[in-house]
């Protein structure tokens, strides 16, 4: 089994094309799993980051987006009058 190549925060960065900063506040909002050293600094995998971009991408033009409920759709299905 090979173990996956982990890549520093600048690393990551540079490979995602972002700011150090905004991986680390993905990472603290648990968007981008990390892997801790020891010494308490992140690591990253490629193929966490890889996962990661393709949930980020935007739906293909043509394709329809997830359908979303109104408001009023919601209240209605969750057995409230709204009052």
């Amino acid at each position: 089994m090979t173990t996956p190549r982990l890549m520093s925060v600048g690393e990551a960065a540079a490979y995602l094309g972002v700011s150090a900063a905004s991986l680390r506040k993905w990472s603290n909002s648990g968007l981008v799993p990390t892997y801790r050293t020891p010494g308490g600094q992140r690591r990253y995998s490629v193929e966490d980051l890889d996962s990661f971009m393709r949930s980020m991408r935007e739906p293909r033009r043509g394709s329809a987006p997830p359908e979303k409920s109104s408001p009023s759709e919601s209240r209605a299905n969750s057995g409230s009058d709204g009052k």
